[in-house]
């Protein structure tokens, strides 16, 4: 048994060989590490955390040849075989931003030409293709919230976050893909200067599928760039770029410093108003490791629309000091807040957010009222109407109101006791077209009167709301066709029928909300109303706020409240405490004609009969009169007023006949 399973080992072990052979040989992996940045503003190879600008497409070129590339020794020989001498490279960016926060852009790799020396040596026959398709890259940046300098974008703190995917859609004999899906994840952190300068580093992991040639072992390897940019004239665009990337294996780290395959990089770059930017430099490379040639040159040219969010980031960075005092890139007649930083949607202004809701100003469609949705409310007042951002739900062919619509009701409430100059709404029903006219005004007629019922229960007062049905009189959109269930419409028709089928608030009258209660206190006079409480007028028909009513004690007709800003009966003036009110005076008795309707002079008193009650005596000056008793069935005469109120009024003596 035991010599058998040593059989099975041997056999095993002599299988396994070749393959392991075939894969160091065939091992082949993607010899480039110049990937440049298809985001106009990175420093080539070298990231910062500004992302492209909101919708702004971007597009560009980028040309490199490279000396030495890859350069390896025959294991048997020693010799050192090219396996790429020179590589000649074009790369197509494309990329676009997203509300500032993130990006997305690609790039397409082309090895135009490239040569190599015989790898006879490293056991294959002849040269390596003179030309091939590289591996097609996906990259996304995403700006780390509140480390996004956006809004002052030339100075300050930022950091974002990385990512690439690599698909394998190159020629891995040809040294131009590592033949597997591959990609890596990245941090970035910097710092721009009010000056004209930026810092920035960059750390990821590249990861990488296990490759080996030549000796030359590949596979998960770690990223580092750090560089720097600095205006030379700012308001021309023209600046210089520097800095230092590489990538070291994991897979076999380097014995010190002096074998980390780096380069260093050295640009100019020219910026223009119409979208285009002009890259020139060169890489010094350590020659220490595959990837990192002699010597490269490199070329690159990028546009994006000169209207675009990206070409106005690139023009405020590009304005001096001297004429951009808060550092946001809007000068002259275009910042109507030279010195408070802003962002151009608000003509250079910070935003403000009057109903503190979060919404800006500018983007809130109701900014004197705090809300959710693009900040509006539930419910509020647009126009002639009360309006709802969610439509009001009854149960299929019912008047029953759904809970879920309950809230929206209750925000229509809301608005009312709010606004209580609101004195008359219209609750509009609303049906589609399906079932017959009768049928749908009864049916929105009875949902109407629902919702009126249930705004009742929540305190609005009955006389405010009023209920109507329309049915399908007055359609939004043509719903004509669509007949049937709602699971046999078609999404147009499901549209369609949703939308008129609807509950309007239409405010139909505005007028003076209820006046406070006479002489301060809680009760308020209504027509046909009576007071009470602290409302009761007093034996003396004094009100207790010191005020009479006019001498017919009757309160004018209409909602009975006195008007807050003229406190006035029409026709009737309430006097104070104590005043003698001026009596009415009949039509055409202002001026009498001289001769007629003269009142004759008062007949003398006669001195009383035996028995008779004694006539009244004058009172003396400053005494109250005596009362009089009255007579069996007659009314009572008036009692004198109290002290300090104002005398009743006495009527007119009748005229004497001629």
């Amino acid at each position: 048994m035991k010599r058998s399973i040593s059989v099975l080992l041997s056999l095993a072990t002599l299988a396994a060989a070749p393959v392991a052979a075939r894969a160091a040989e065939e091992g082949r992996f993607d010899a480039q590490t110049f990937r440049p940045s298809a985001a106009p503003r990175d420093l080539v190879m070298i990231q910062k955390s500004e992302v492209v600008g909101h919708l702004s497409p971007t597009f560009g070129i980028y040309t490199d040849i490279g000396l030495d590339p890859l350069a390896v020794a025959a294991i048997t020989t020693g010799q050192d075989i090219r396996a790429v001498g020179a590589r000649l490279q074009v790369t197509g960016l494309a990329g676009i931003g997203f509300f500032d926060i993130f990006d997305v852009t690609m790039a397409m790799p082309f090895v135009a030409w490239q040569m190599s020396d015989n790898l006879r040596p490293l056991g294959t026959e002849g040269e390596i293709a003179p030309s091939a398709l590289g591996d097609l890259r996906f990259n996304t940046k995403i700006a780390i919230p509140y480390l996004n300098r956006k809004a002052q974008i030339k100075e300050g703190f930022g950091m974002a976050v990385t990512g690439n995917l690599n698909l394998p859609t190159g020629d891995q004999e040809a040294f131009a893909s590592d033949g597997a899906v591959s990609g890596g994840l990245g941090l970035v952190a910097d710092y721009r200067f009010n000056f004209g300068l930026l810092v920035t580093t960059n750390g990821g992991i590249w990861f990488r599928p296990d490759r080996q040639f030549a000796g030359t072992k590949v596979g998960d390897m770690a990223n580092f760039g750090i560089g720097a940019e600095m205006y030379v004239v700012q308001r021309w665009g023209w600046s210089v770029l520097g800095g230092v990337y590489g990538s070291v294996s994991l897979v076999k780290f380097p014995d010190s410093p002096s074998q980390v395959p780096a380069e260093a990089l050295m640009a100019m770059r020219w910026q223009w108003a119409s979208g285009f930017s002009l890259t020139v430099g060169g890489t010094f490379g350590a020659n220490c490791g595959f990837g990192a040639p002699v010597f490269r040159a490199f070329a690159g040219l990028t546009w994006q629309p000169s209207k675009s969010r990206e070409q106005q980031e690139i023009d405020r960075l590009k304005e001096v000091d001297t004429n951009d005092p808060d550092h946001d890139g809007l000068i002259g007649d275009a910042d109507h807040c030279p010195e408070l930083p802003g962002v151009p949607q608000n003509m250079g202004c910070p935003d403000s957010d009057s109903d503190k809701d979060g919404v800006p100003d500018r983007d809130d469609k109701c900014p004197t009222t705090a809300g959710g949705r693009g900040g509006c409310p539930g419910a509020f007042i647009k126009g002639d109407e009360i309006e709802i951002l969610d439509p009001v739900h009854f149960a299929t062919d019912k008047d029953i109101i759904l809970d879920d619509s309950k809230k929206v009701l209750d925000a229509v409430v809301t608005v009312l006791r709010d606004n209580p100059e609101i004195r008359a709404v219209e609750i509009e029903g609303h049906t589609d077209v399906r079932a017959g006219d009768v049928y749908n005004h009864n049916l929105s007629q009875r949902r109407v009167e629902s919702v009126r019922e249930y705004m009742i229960q929540k305190g609005i007062d009955p006389s405010r709301i009023t209920a109507k049905g329309y049915g399908h009189s007055k359609p939004i959109y043509d719903d004509s066709a669509c007949v049937g269930k709602d699971e046999e419409l078609s999404e147009d028709c499901k549209f369609m029928t949703a939308k008129n089928r609807r509950v309007v608030f239409r405010i139909k009258g505005k007028g003076h909300a209820p006046g406070q209660a006479v002489g301060g206190g809680d009760t308020i006079l209504q027509p046909g109303g009576t007071l009470g409480g602290e409302g009761v007028i007093n034996g003396n028909g004094v009100l207790n706020g010191g005020s009479t009513l006019p001498s017919d004690g009757i309160l004018p007709k209409g909602n009975g409240v006195l008007d807050k800003k003229d406190p006035t009966l029409p026709g009737s003036t309430l006097p104070r405490s104590g005043e003698q009110p001026e009596a009415p005076k009949e039509e055409g008795t202002d001026k009498p004609a001289e001769g007629k309707d003269k009142p004759a002079p008062a007949p003398a008193p006669t001195a009383p009969k035996p028995g008779a009650a004694p006539a009244p005596t004058a009172p003396k000056p400053g005494a109250a009169p005596a009362p009089t008793a009255p007579k069996t069935g007659a009314a009572p005469a008036p009692t004198a007023p109290k002290a300090g109120a104002a005398p009743a009024p006495t009527a007119p003596k009748p005229a004497a006949p001629r």
